[in-house]
């Protein structure tokens, strides 16, 4: 049997509506009963996968949500495509070939928004019942002229009510606001972008658990070390300085100030590994 040759692509708006693609059922057909391994079949399979491709293009516009690239959903739809033109089996196919191929594109589609548009890492049981969370809360807010209530929401899901906070929380991480946003309510004159108002970590924090040890142990220092520990390092005095108020040189500042630290260390490595 001779394969089938591809007839001439349709052009303009012949793709459009449910009957667009009939003309590729035939080539559909043949696919699936070609081996896998029969040279006729890439070039056939070839053919099919870019006639279909417009239905890809068209139901990604549909599905990429606002912001996000069509790009990136059209390449999940892809994926989907291929799946469903390797899988083809006429017996089992319905509804022409949009009725057997939009699921599986629509599937993958759907698959990648929810993996990938969450702005935080959540669960994927969690991301599936976040959209169920959603989807009734819509109901039952039309029902009870208002938003329904966590519990209200997991009778009707028939879920806990922890899952349905849980779930709230997540909707909430679907998408992130930006560091550059301004905030405030513009009345005040206080629009500083959010990413200012967020605190950086206090370099302070690291020794606040030793800062008592340190400060017992700075007293028990003979006077003459501690005042030239805290000129140096609390009066932020440079050693020439010290040296001419102690009457010292200044090397003997330096050497003063060496031998303080070094026994502070000691100290302070003694009372750690006694705690520990």
């Amino acid at each position: 049997m001779h394969a089938l040759a591809p007839p001439p692509a349709p052009t303009g708006s012949a793709r459009d509506g449910r009957t667009g693609y009939d003309d590729l059922i035939p080539h559909l057909e043949r696919l699936a009963t070609i081996p896998y391994d029969a040279p006729e079949r890439p070039a056939l399979r070839d053919h099919v996968i870019t006639e279909f491709r417009p239905l890809v293009r068209n139901l990604s516009r549909r599905f990429a949500p606002a912001g996000r690239g069509v790009e990136d959903v059209e390449q999940a739809g892809m994926l989907g495509l291929v799946k469903a033109v390797d899988r083809y089996d006429p017996g089992s196919a319905t509804g022409g070939p949009l009725g057997y191929l939009v699921p599986s594109i629509r599937g993958e589609m759907k698959r990648y928004l929810r993996d990938h548009s969450w702005s935080v890492r959540v669960p994927r049981d969690l991301k599936e019942l976040a959209v169920r969370v959603q989807r009734s809360a819509d109901t039952l807010g039309q029902e009870l002229g208002r938003p329904p209530r966590p519990s209200e929401l997991a009778r009707e899901l028939g879920v806990g009510v922890d899952e349905i906070v849980d779930a709230l929380a997540a909707l909430d991480s679907h998408s992130a606001r930006s560091l550059d946003a301004p905030v405030g309510d513009g009345e005040s004159g206080d629009e500083a972008p959010l990413g200012e108002r967020i605190g950086d970590d206090d370099p302070r924090l690291d020794v606040a658990a030793h800062r008592s040890e340190m400060h017992a142990m700075i007293g028990e220092l003979p006077e003459r070390e501690r005042t030239i520990l805290m000129m140096r390092f609390y009066g932020d005095r440079t050693q020439s300085s010290i040296a001419a108020e102690m009457g010292i040189s200044q090397m003997h500042v330096s050497r003063i100030l060496t031998r303080t630290l070094s026994r502070l260390r000691e100290r302070m490595s003694e009372q750690d590994s006694a705690e520990g």
